[in-house]
């Protein structure tokens, strides 16, 4: 393989694992798991009353993991299950649950967002157009890999 693509693999692959580190340490440190805290700021994103399933599309976790979570946020307070128009459980945060996204989420949001207005529009369309590409790459040759049998 050519050792520049090599390089690239590796530094995307290590720079992606810092990002998931980053965020790691920002949950931990605002007093959250990694789940509790995606959870919550799916949550902010999709807003009130949205389904469980749009929380694990937003969010990459599993039904299971997201079914977990959200029912220990219910116990300490900050979210409710409810079965509204039809099967599927919406989530609604609580006076608690608000105050939590308000201290926990909402300044990440903010710092997120501080990061991209430190980029020129041009660097910040250039990041998004280059990582929507690598993805449906990656999307690609993953369909066409030898996946084994009973795994």
């Amino acid at each position: 393989m050519d050792a520049r693509i090599v390089r690239a693999n590796r530094e995307y692959g290590s720079l992606y694992r810092s990002s998931n580190e980053l965020y790691h340490h920002i949950a931990m440190k605002m007093g959250l798991s990694d789940s509790a805290f995606d959870i919550l700021y799916a949550l902010d994103g999709l807003g009130d009353g949205c389904l469980q399933k749009d929380v694990c599309a937003a969010s990459g976790m599993t039904k299971q993991t997201v079914n977990t979570s959200v029912h220990k946020l219910e116990r300490v307070g900050a979210v409710e299950l409810r079965v509204e128009r039809g099967r599927g459980t919406h989530l609604h945060l609580t006076e608690t649950g608000r105050k939590l996204v308000e201290a926990c989420i909402r300044p990440v949001v903010d710092a997120e967002e501080a990061a991209f207005a430190a980029m020129s529009p041009e660097e910040c369309e250039e990041l998004l157009r280059l990582t929507r590409a690598y993805l449906e790459h990656l999307r690609a040759k993953a369909e066409a890999l030898p996946y084994p049998e009973g795994w």
